[in-house]
């Protein structure tokens, strides 16, 4: 029961975490131009930012697999609690890995400014799945910590 309900939330907000960035570039929400007048300096921010936020959720991973012999943990991986932490983790991994793709692509590649929107949006819209799967990810491992104490 608790596996149905986990893959149910995930893949609600994988989907929402995948439409909404679309929506607002969709919609002009999102200012591309002046994303485009930023120069170099927003693809190495976002090359740091998503190396930074990556590392984060691999620490996160990393922590629940150091705490894996507590018994309340155990029983908490046992009974699929834990399942949305590292799918969450994983995803997000992957999201913030080609953000940073895509800004050495339109770093270090040449290309015409229509494949440099096309980057931008690429880049936008996996660094917001990132975020989004970044925030899940220390929503759960808060919930392991308290665990943990206990």
């Amino acid at each position: 029961m608790t596996n149905k309900k986990n893959w149910r939330i995930f893949i609600i907000i994988l989907l929402l975490s995948i439409a909404v960035p679309i929506l607002l570039l969709r919609f002009s929400l999102i200012n591309v131009d002046g994303i485009v007048s930023l120069g170099s300096d927003f693809h190495y921010n976002m090359i740091s930012m998503s190396a930074i936020i990556g590392g984060f959720l691999f620490t996160g991973i990393s922590i629940l697999i150091s705490a894996i012999d507590k018994e309340r943990i155990q029983r908490l991986w046992q009974n699929n609690y834990l399942d949305n932490l590292y799918r969450a983790a994983f995803v997000g991994m992957i999201a913030n890995v080609l953000t940073i793709i895509a800004a050495v692509v339109f770093l270090c590649a040449v290309h015409t400014e229509k494949t440099g929107v096309f980057l931008i949006k690429v880049e936008f819209i996996t660094l917001f799945i990132g975020l989004v799967f970044f925030i899940w990810s220390i929503k759960h491992l808060l919930f392991i910590i308290t665990r943990m104490g206990k």
